[in-house]
């Protein structure tokens, strides 16, 4: 079914081959490098392709990012540098007409879908966003930092990373859908030590052409197995899709060139993939799962599905209109069943092709679409009030056609053939407010009791106490978990005064992010902090201007009083003007 191979090899000859068996010269290994798909998009968006990467997408995606916002106000920034969509509330929609973005209202699409049928282009760079690889698109996520780096210098920072070969072969049998592709692929890569996790994966090879837009897509936007972007071959279909939604011009032919170089491969044979089912993060095919399932699975010796809802990102016009044709006809009886629709569009076409009728006549839920969004998305079903788990859609209406009792949908007898998708975009025309190339600068943003402007803040001070409780107005910020520290974290903790964090570690970004708030990236060996323990730093100012690398403390606690060495680590001359100033955004906004 999936085949992981864990060694560089060369797409030649329309194949992978292994580099121990390719005979290949380093001379020709790094042209090779460059004949890929994911070197193309990335040297025609990048200052500079060595270890580190300055990006510049063509468009940004800011979803919930408030504290982004409320910083860019702060600095005076006057306009978007790259096309930015905003999504959510009055304050957002305040931001896209004062720095010429565009507004999105809640409800047209999730984020995903708006990115794949207004926005993402064939060999272009997406940032905050994910799921546009089938386009010919690569995406990447972000947080506060990345935004405001690419907002006030133009650029985001992105590690160089290996790049996987996904190479697709054969066809995909009835009742088998995206989600189950994806689940495969991910088990695999799980099972050879999580081979893809913070690489970029390429997805070509034979097996592509037998796939709808809808099932890439699908497919796209379903894969999670740790990599940072993915990008797709594209073709006739992709150019179809295009059309169809009123963007040919952003349709561009993409394919690796032969030779091209690889740091590995998942070989994935479609027409073996079965009906997949994750359930608490345990990846197996459907089959397997009936036969090894728990009590806690199980009704009367049967597994149960209890209630699902359908993730909009799988929710596509096809695999809607597939779920329809399953249920023509039955009754999801007792089975609570939700969708999220992947675009007002989407629902509009299935409506028009009478599958939306087939749906709610088998007792799909389409009202309450608040209510699914906060309590069922994220996980595909539930079985018997106990286990969450990932299920492809068409597995999920056999199960619901078969009154809730878990079913493979492998060969299952219904209408695959389906009518045509055609896109309407009145839904965006009706709703989408764009204000690129004419912000209005003179415009006020809208803030109120649940948003406030950020505060000024002072530059660092000649001495500092830290207090270790972390009572509301104390300056200590304890971190014990540091991976989980946010960049949203810092903005908090800098508003309610923070000047410094301690962790027995601070990973490198953590670090940057500390750093540009104003806020000392103190870590500490052996000592163990004690609740109302104050921490006493004296001419801590002095000492990063000198460029000291340890810092010593003296602890006042209760009973005790007691000097210990904190480590600040090594400080560039820009990270050391930036602490001093209280900040980047204190030396941004003196520009």
């Amino acid at each position: 079914m999936v085949k992981v191979i864990r060694q560089g090899v060369y797409y030649m000859d329309g194949r992978l081959v292994k580099e121990s068996e390719a005979f290949m010269t380093s001379d020709k290994r790094e042209v090779a490098e460059k004949n890929t798909i994911t070197y193309g998009i990335l040297s025609a968006h990048s200052k500079n392709m060595g270890e580190a990467l300055a990006l510049k997408p063509d468009a940004v995606f800011l979803y919930d990012q408030t504290d982004v916002l409320r910083t860019l106000d702060f600095v005076g920034m006057k306009e978007f540098p790259v096309s930015t969509y905003l999504f959510d509330c009055d304050f957002v929609r305040s931001a896209a007409k004062k720095w010429g973005g565009v507004s999105v209202p809640n409800g047209l699409a999730s984020e995903n879908a708006f990115a794949c049928e207004q926005v993402a282009k064939s060999g272009g760079v997406l940032l905050g966003i994910d799921g546009c690889g089938a386009l010919g698109a690569m995406s990447f996520g972000g947080d506060g930092g990345d935004f405001l780096r690419l907002f006030t210098k133009g650029s985001v920072e992105e590690a160089r990373r290996e790049l996987l070969a996904v190479y697709l072969k054969g066809k995909l049998r009835k009742g088998v859908g995206p989600t189950d592709v994806a689940l495969a692929i991910s088990q695999a890569l799980e099972k050879a030590g999580n081979f893809a996790e913070r690489k970029y994966l390429e997805v070509f090879g034979a097996g592509v052409s037998g796939l709808s837009m809808d099932y890439r897509n699908a497919i796209d936007s379903a894969l999670d197995c740790g990599q940072v972007s993915t990008v797709w071959t594209t073709d006739g279909k992709t150019r179809e899709n295009f059309e169809n939604h009123q963007r040919a011009t952003d349709f561009k032919s993409l394919a690796p060139v032969q030779p091209a170089y690889y740091d590995g491969a998942v070989i994935v044979d479609l027409s073996d993939v079965e009906p997949m089912i994750e359930v608490n993060g345990a990846i197996s095919t459907v089959e397997e799962f009936l036969e090894s399932a728990s009590d806690e699975y199980r009704k009367d010796g049967k597994v149960f599905l209890g209630s699902t809802a359908i993730e909009c990102e799988a929710a596509t016009y096809e695999t809607m209109a597939e779920v329809a044709e399953i249920l023509r006809g039955k009754k999801i009886g007792n089975c609570a069943c939700s969708w999220l629709p992947y675009s007002k569009s989407v629902t509009m076409a299935l409506s028009e092709g009478g599958y939306f009728n087939a749906l709610l006549g088998a007792g799909v839920n389409f009202n309450d679409l608040l209510d699914a969004q906060a309590g069922l998305v994220g996980k595909d079903a539930n079985f018997c009030g106990e286990g969450d788990a990932r299920l492809d859609a068409r597995t999920i209406a056999a199960t619901l056609a078969n009154e809730g009792s878990l079913t493979s949908a492998l060969g299952l007898d219904y209408p695959k053939r389906i009518k045509k998708y055609k896109f309407d975009p009145a839904p965006y025309t009706s709703r989408v407010t764009s204000f690129i190339g004419k912000p209005q600068k003179s415009a006020q943003l809208f803030y109120g009791d649940e948003i406030q402007p950020l505060p000024e803040f002072p530059p660092l001070p000649e001495r500092l106490a830290l207090a270790v409780d972390g009572e509301e107005g104390s300056i200590a910020v304890l971190i014990d978990d540091p991976e989980e520290y946010a960049w949203s974290y810092a903005v908090e903790d800098r508003e309610r005064g923070a000047f410094a964090a301690l962790a027995k570690n601070f990973p490198e970004r953590l670090r940057t992010h500390l750093i540009d708030w104003g806020i000392l990236p103190l870590t500490y060996e052996r000592f163990t902090f004690k609740e109302g323990d104050v921490l006493h730093l004296e001419k801590i100012a002095e000492l990063v201007k000198a460029g000291e690398e340890r810092v010593i403390a003296k602890v006042v606690g209760k009973r005790r009083t007691k000097d210990i060495a904190l480590t600040l680590g090594k400080l560039t001359a820009d990270e050391r003007k930036i602490l001093l100033a209280g900040g980047k955004n204190n030396l941004v906004r003196g520009k």
